[in-house]
């Protein structure tokens, strides 16, 4: 196994080192379950989960364009 280094909020490893405490495991076995473990699925398709950015550009008079001239700085 290889190791690496990372940098890490004082209040984070804090956590992590209580947490490590209360299970009797190492900071880098809490980090590896951490890792390993799969998060959430996204819900949905790729339409669903951007379905409130769609027809935001109804009710403009503005084409939606690429023309650089007519976006706002």
């Amino acid at each position: 196994m290889k190791g690496i280094t990372i940098k890490l909020p004082e209040g984070l490893l804090q956590r992590l080192a209580a947490e490590a405490r209360a299970s009797g495991r190492s900071i880098a076995a809490v980090v590896r379950s951490r890792l390993e473990t799969p998060g959430p699925a996204p819900r949905g398709s790729v339409h669903a989960q951007a379905a409130d950015l769609a027809g935001s550009l109804a009710g403009s008079t503005r084409s939606a364009t690429n023309d650089r001239r007519r976006f706002r700085r």
